[in-house]
């Protein structure tokens, strides 16, 4: 069984990175404490659909491309 919350939050942390941002850059974008986002990030709390769109907004990352990585591991 997959731990969605850990592969969401690796994705996550990857994209912020690839990005050049802190998780207290995005945390002051997104109006969240950096504590949310590593926890987020690190697959200890689920990140809601909203807040994972905004994330995604902030650190120019793409959702669908997350769905897709998902269902390929799936398969």
């Amino acid at each position: 069984m997959t731990d969605y919350n850990s592969e969401i939050g690796k994705w996550l942390a990857e994209k912020r990175r690839k990005r050049g941002m802190t998780q207290q850059e995005v945390a002051d974008k997104m109006g969240h404490t950096r504590t949310a986002i590593h926890y987020w990030e690190s697959g200890k709390r689920t990140i809601y659909a909203d807040a994972f769109l905004e994330y995604c907004k902030v650190i120019d990352a793409n959702p669908s491309e997350l769905v897709e990585k998902l269902i390929g591991k799936k398969q």
